[in-house]
């Protein structure tokens, strides 16, 4: 495999569509300390209905009980496309076919002196696998993986029982949103 540089790996923010900017109003204000990447999918199967994580469990940001895009950082040496990828069979145990890039959301998470640049993305089902790949951490906050309507999503997304579910939800309903506006 040929090494990537900087500039290939992060290509696509020249030309990506901002989707949102968010601060994090539900914990107290720190400096910012890193910058993280993302890839998050929304992946859509033949029934027009959409996988998504139900995350359920405690860690340091609190009680957690949310829908959540599939999705997580960017490896060295890999474009937010191979992310997304590479995420969705780890995550929900699918390939997936037709990426089609939405755009990005900037949030800020305050107890973690983080700002993250979430890329999103939308494609279509295709093969489910044996199996998933998660790691130790997502076999413990991954319950299920549902799948539903566009309506049924954004009632789940409005609602949240903690400061960490409001924080992601915010998040992935804004982009949700984006898409269902733009018939992607």
């Amino acid at each position: 495999k040929q090494k990537r540089t900087s500039k290939d790996v992060f290509s696509l923010e020249r030309t990506m569509k901002l989707i949102a900017q968010h601060e994090d109003i539900f914990w107290p204000e720190e400096t910012i300390e890193t910058l993280r990447f993302t890839s998050r999918v929304f992946i859509r199967n033949q029934e027009g209905k959409y996988a998504f994580l139900r995350i359920v469990g405690e860690d340091f940001l609190g009680i957690r009980n949310h829908l959540e895009t599939c999705g997580g950082g960017v490896e060295e040496d890999e474009t937010f496309l191979e992310a997304a990828i590479r995420e969705v069979e780890e995550e929900i145990g699918y390939t997936a076919k037709n990426y089609h890039l939405l755009g990005c959301i900037i949030d800020r998470l305050n107890p973690i002196q983080r700002m993250t640049c979430s890329v999103f993305f939308v494609a279509d089902a295709d093969e489910q696998l044996d199996e998933t790949n998660r790691t130790e951490e997502e076999k413990i906050l991954i319950d299920q993986v549902v799948w539903l309507s566009p309506d049924e999503a954004i009632r789940q997304f409005r609602h949240a029982e903690s400061k960490v579910d409001a924080w992601v939800h915010r998040r992935d309903l804004r982009a949700f949103i984006y898409l269902l506006e733009n018939q992607y």
